[in-house]
């Protein structure tokens, strides 16, 4: 995979030199967001975003969430592209990483077919969950995003087709991916289980445990409908998925649990109404044997204002044996598991500088329902719960 990033990134740079030259057959676009927030009651707050970015504890935070992505379209001939995406996120130190890489072929004005890497398309914003300035909220409301990969490698074919008034397009696609180390994974079960205190009670960090997640034999089919102001999309994805857990220092040859590959689906419903002032919206899906989550959202945009308030809402249907039984204190009492079960309620706006640049401002509260510690636990009880106000300036270009 580090190859594949170096060559990556080293594509797009060539890119961006023949565009310096003026050739008319690149385009180059990007955006970007600075994100910042502060924690005002609670030990912290974590989005669980991809990368395992959105982590907030101490003073005003801008680095976990702010990131830059560049795209370039070279068009090879008429019914032929490539494109290639690279990232620049603060979770990752700002060190550049390609998203995609991908070649599109024209097989019709309406058919397209695409090979390499790309955005898994499971939710409704994956496409573009990174681009600030396409949502109103400041982040995609996160529990009911929290899938631990978003890119793929395989191919993909876009049909667009009208049934009546009716817009739709219909995609099907398959591939694999491996995540070595899954960090969003291994962010979540070092909060879980491996917070580490001092005889005084004092956060000292999580343990360096290791996940990995790979994924074979991916197929998904998304059916997106548009009509007039209403939407409806369906996404299902099937295929097989490999768990592995590393206890600190037992990377690569010491597996602690897992390794063993198992079915697993997933599937998706939006459903929203948006008649250019105001938008309704929903979204849940199902991870077989994982999880179920979903938000409901409510935005009016009047001038360059767009105030909204959403809920979302997580909960585990796995739940974890902790190490040593019950005796951390706030597992289940009487099978010593633990459970992920939260909630979030958020309230903002949006404010619009100019076409292509936005700066939000978001109240957050995070209820905390479950055994299984979210976040930093500095009472060691299980309760994560936390109240955060967020900032945020989107621009795209």
């Amino acid at each position: 995979m580090k190859k594949i990033v170096s060559t990556g990134v080293a594509t797009l740079a060539a890119f961006l030199s023949l565009a310096a030259q003026a050739n008319e057959d690149i385009q180059i676009s990007g955006f970007g967001s600075l994100v910042g927030g502060v924690i005002l009651d609670g030990d912290g707050y974590f989005a669980r975003m991809p990368d395992a970015a959105g982590q907030y504890s101490d003073g005003f935070e801008f680095k976990t969430e702010s990131r830059v992505g560049v795209q370039a379209n070279y068009h090879i001939k008429s019914d032929l592209n490539l494109t290639g995406q690279v990232m620049i996120r603060g979770a990752n130190d700002f060190d550049p990483e390609l998203e995609w890489l991908y070649l599109t072929y024209d097989l019709t004005p309406n058919t397209f077919l695409k090979i390499g890497q790309m955005r898994l398309p499971v939710f409704h914003y994956s496409d573009y969950m990174d681009v600030g300035v396409a949502f109103p909220w400041l982040r995609i409301p996160t529990d009911a995003y929290s899938l631990a990969f978003t890119n793929y490698q395989g191919a993909n074919l876009d049909i667009n087709f009208d049934f009546g008034e009716v817009t739709s397009q219909l995609r099907v696609y398959a591939g694999q991916e491996d995540t070595d180390p899954n960090k969003l994974i291994t962010a979540i079960e070092q909060y879980k289980t491996e917070q580490r205190y001092n005889d005084r009670g004092v956060f000292q960090g999580v343990r360096g445990i290791r996940t990995t997640k790979d994924y074979r034999d991916l197929i998904g089919v998304v059916l997106d409908n548009q009509m007039g102001n209403w939407g409806l999309r369906l996404s299902y994805l099937d295929g097989r998925e490999k768990f592995t857990f590393y206890d600190e220092g037992g990377y690569p040859s010491q597996p602690l649990f897992g390794g063993e590959w198992v079915d697993t689906q997933f599937f998706d419903v939006s459903l929203q109404y948006d008649n250019g002032d105001v938008l309704v919206k929903g979204e849940w899906n199902d991870y077989d044997n994982i999880y179920t989550s979903w938000f409901v959202t409510l935005a009016y945009r009047f001038d360059k204002w767009t105030p909204y308030v959403f809920y979302s809402n997580f909960e585990g249907v796995f739940r974890f044996i902790a190490p040593g039984g019950i005796r951390n204190g706030f597992e289940d009492s009487e099978t010593g598991s633990l459970d992920d079960d939260y909630n979030s309620v958020g309230v903002g706006a949006r404010y619009d500088l100019t076409a292509t640049t936005a700066l939000k401002f978001e109240l957050l509260t995070f209820n905390d329902e479950g055994d299984a510690a979210v976040y930093i636990d500095k009472d060691r009880d299980g309760d994560t719960d936390s109240t955060s106000l967020f900032v945020a300036l989107d621009f795209s270009f």
